[in-house]
């Protein structure tokens, strides 16, 4: 049986990406919404969450960087991963939420002059 690790985000840029490794990589974070109705007082509740995505193909990395900027929307195939590292001598566990596709969905605002 085949297995999928298939994480979609679709949301608006927080900040403008920050390249790593000579923009080898890169890291965004991402806003969505999320609605639901209280049950008791029927009221609509809404929340935001933060995603951070990460960019390891270089390729992507670099357009992403070149073409995506705060407040753009944007939609990402990603899969997610959990790694732990050791740190001050305690082991730091992260979940980790890797792009294969990231794509902005309306053209951008933004010029070379900003």
């Amino acid at each position: 049986m085949r297995s999928t690790n298939l994480f979609i985000v679709r949301g608006h840029v927080g900040a403008d990406g920050k390249g790593f490794d000579g923009s080898k990589v890169a890291k965004f974070s991402v806003a969505t919404n999320r609605v639901w109705v209280d049950r008791e007082t029927r009221e609509r509740k809404e929340a935001v969450d933060w995603v951070t995505l990460t960019v390891l193909n270089e390729r992507i990395a670099k357009w992403a960087l070149e073409n995506i900027k705060k407040g753009d929307p944007v939609y990402a195939e990603c899969r997610v991963t959990e790694r732990s590292y050791q740190k001050d001598g305690q082991t730091v566990y992260t979940t980790d939420v890797i792009v294969g596709v990231i794509d902005r969905l309306t053209p951008s605002q933004h010029t070379d002059e900003e």
